[in-house]
């Protein structure tokens, strides 16, 4: 019993963590061997090779990237509004219910954040039925897990220190599933589908194709485009082989921060069932980058629990 909620805690954050895109596809000029796959580039970054730009360092930077992870991070110590759009379906596609707020999250002298909820509004059965002087609760874990990670409950006062040294327990865990997720191919003792994960390993390598592009994010901001696409022949048999069925980075050129990342992630087994689509497009603030979108679409099924499905969408601004 405590294993399957472990299981279970791991996959929600999972879920919460990882985000619909399209798949652009990249003219073929060339290719490049590493790590047992085969990176295909475009034309311009053949070009920008010539003069300089080295594959190699790209895809160390690739592996090795903690700026997309430090975004998040850096969320817990600034003030900030943001709306929250939260919507759970039936197995039809019919909407079940809906909440949406708007919060402001403030952070004091000591570095301690608060947060107010300045409007919300409920459609359907959100919230458990309430008892009489008890707080209200959630019927959803879904909702319960996004509580625990965008929203704040009293005054949370913490370092600037690495959250999986500090954590303890099922928190340890979930901090160390966020890294795994937010530094692509790296290890984790993540149970069941911890290696599935490493995409960049020569066990791995074989089920996809790695492209670097050149490309304007949202026509304004020039990128270097990481790609990986899972192979169009293990795209519907040997489903139990890869959890990540698409993820693409924009890298910005001129600093090689990590401004935009899209997700495609599914896997089916006896235990666990889940299909996921996630977005995450970053903003500068002062000196440092942080969520300003984040955009979530999918279900998950596992033992003991009913089949989740829902959508929610985040939008933060006014930072200060």
């Amino acid at each position: 019993m405590i294993y399957q909620k472990i299981i279970f805690t791991y996959w929600l954050a999972l879920l919460f963590w990882l985000v619909p895109q399209t798949v652009v596809t990249a003219q073929v000029d060339t290719s490049y061997s590493d790590f047992g796959g085969i990176i295909y580039l475009d034309s311009f970054v053949v070009t920008a090779s010539r003069t300089g730009f080295s594959v190699d360092d790209f895809i160390k930077m690739v592996q090795e990237d903690e700026s997309f992870y430090q975004s998040f991070r850096n969320l817990r110590f600034a003030s900030y509004t943001s709306d929250n759009d939260i919507q759970f379906f039936d197995k039809k596609g019919k909407l079940k219910t809906r909440y949406d707020n708007r919060i402001r999250q403030q952070v004091d002298v000591e570095g301690c954040r608060t947060m107010e909820v300045l409007m919300e509004n409920t459609t359907g059965k959100f919230f458990k039925k309430q008892r009489k002087n008890k707080p209200r609760k959630y019927k959803f874990f879904t909702s319960k897990m996004y509580d625990r990670l965008f929203f704040t409950n009293g005054r949370v006062c913490e370092t600037k220190g690495e959250p999986e040294k500090q954590a303890r327990g099922m928190a340890k865990y979930i901090a160390e599933l966020k890294k795994l997720i937010f530094k692509p191919g790296s290890k984790a003792k993540v149970p069941l589908i911890g290696k599935k994960m490493e995409i960049f390993s020569p066990k791995m390598a074989k089920y996809y194709d790695y492209h670097i592009q050149s490309k304007k994010y949202k026509g304004k901001i020039d990128c270097y485009v990481f790609q990986v696409v899972i192979k169009a022949e293990y795209q519907q048999r040997k489903k139990g082989k890869t959890v990540i069925k698409f993820l693409e980075t924009y890298f910005d050129k001129t600093s090689f921060q990590v401004i935009a990342r899209n997700y495609e992630l599914s896997y089916s087994s006896a235990l666990f069932d889940f299909d996921v689509n996630m977005e995450i497009e970053l903003t500068k603030w002062k000196d440092q980058y942080i969520p300003q979108h984040i955009r979530y679409d999918g279900f998950w099924d596992v033992p003991l629990k009913k089949r989740e499905t829902g959508k929610f969408t985040i939008r933060f601004y006014d930072f200060n």
